[in-house]
């Protein structure tokens, strides 16, 4: 009997997975761990319509070693709704990740791919992790293709300094509303075929029980030319579903937190939580702006930055592509950087559908990864 065994996680799981996401660190200057509390599953929903968890299992202890999720989601390929999968979640404990337990992996992950085939997946490695890189690019040992598609820019925008209003003319900032909320959906769509592999929504994704969990139409900020919406964010809290903890400081960073505190006391900064601690954040989800505006962004971006400041949350995270021209606008902004490479995954028999991608600028929505 071999000592490891791979199937499809199932809700009695549900325990394992969450230690196993909290237990495996994103190394750096400060170490950050990703965790999925009260439940793994229900964080699933954000990512996809329907999601199969991979379990790695240590059969004489039982214990889940490694873990990867393949989601179906619907999502905007060159223009058009499509339904196409996405990869996430990929952990394993240290001590297991050299060997062949990664391509066993991925060949239960093909057979559930040959059963419920989807024209391609897109996966995001966050920068840093070069051993995943070295491990998942190239199509080695089976593996499905893993085709760079440029570099996903998810800074960590600080919610501390006041700063001034932007005005653009002819536009008015506000709030969304339940009222609104066919209006808005409507543009997001509109702005999201734009965009490729961006994601479709619909009214009863932000409704009580929908697949979009706590985001209602209240937590967006849209600006209206008229009776027209010509821009939209959404300042999304996702701490009752996903949370990231500060697990370790660098040493200058650990000398330096003391002080920045003390200042932060007497200024609007914001401190430096303790290791251990959660990181107050939100995310910028649902970013559209007619015509790729950058004024018109700013000063959205501004109006919904002024509002929000003051409030619990120290970063609010946004996700743009490299070649996406909104991107500039984040300049005037104190922020942590950070960033992940796009991939599109494929299988051999998907080649046609993955050359027919066109030259769209990709939005991940970093709240739904």
């Amino acid at each position: 009997m071999s000592r490891f065994a791979f199937a499809l996680a199932t809700p009695d799981d549900d325990a394992q997975l969450r230690a196993r996401m909290a237990a495996d660190w994103m190394e750096g200057d400060i170490a950050v761990s990703f965790r999925r509390e009260p439940s793994y599953f229900a964080g699933c929903s954000l990512q996809g319509s329907l999601a199969q968890v991979i379990k790695c299992t240590e059969q004489s202890s039982g214990r889940i070693i490694g873990m990867g999720a393949r989601l179906k989601t619907m999502a905007f390929v060159n223009g058009a709704a499509c339904q196409i999968g996405y990869l996430s979640d990929l952990r394993g404990a240290p001590e297991y990740r050299r060997g062949t337990l990664l391509a066993r992996g991925y060949h239960f992950l093909q057979a559930l791919h040959e059963v419920d085939p989807l024209p391609f997946y897109y996966s995001i490695i966050f920068a840093g992790n070069d051993a995943a890189t070295r491990n998942l690019v190239g199509a080695r040992a089976g593996l499905p293709d893993y085709t760079d598609s440029g570099a996903i820019l998810t800074p960590a925008l600080h919610l501390d300094l006041p700063k001034r209003v932007l005005q653009v003319p002819g536009v008015e900032f506000s709030r969304g509303s339940d009222a609104q909320g066919d209006d808005i959906v409507t543009f997001l769509n509109q702005q999201m075929a734009r965009r490729q592999l961006a994601p479709c929504y619909a009214v009863a994704d932000f409704l009580a029980g929908g697949r979009l969990r706590n985001l209602s139409f209240s937590n967006f900020f849209i600006a209206r030319r008229g009776p027209k919406i010509v821009a939209a964010l959404a300042a999304w809290d996702q701490v009752g579903i996903r949370q990231t903890h500060i697990e370790r400081y660098s040493p200058g960073l650990r000398a330096l937190r003391p002080l920045y505190n003390v200042l932060s006391a007497l200024t609007p900064l914001k401190p430096l939580p303790a290791p251990g601690d959660r990181v107050p954040y939100l995310y910028f989800s649902c970013v559209a702006v007619a015509e790729d505006d950058c004024a018109l962004f700013a000063g959205l971006l501004r109006h919904a930055y002024r509002a929000l400041r003051t409030g619990p949350w120290h970063y609010a995270i946004i996700g743009l592509h490299e070649r996406d021209p909104l991107l500039e606008v984040l300049d005037g902004y104190r922020a942590i950087a950070a960033a992940g490479r796009l991939y599109v995954v494929r299988y051999p028999q998907a080649a046609t559908e993955i050359m027919a991608l066109d030259a769209r600028v990709p939005y991940v929505d970093m709240a739904l990864a």
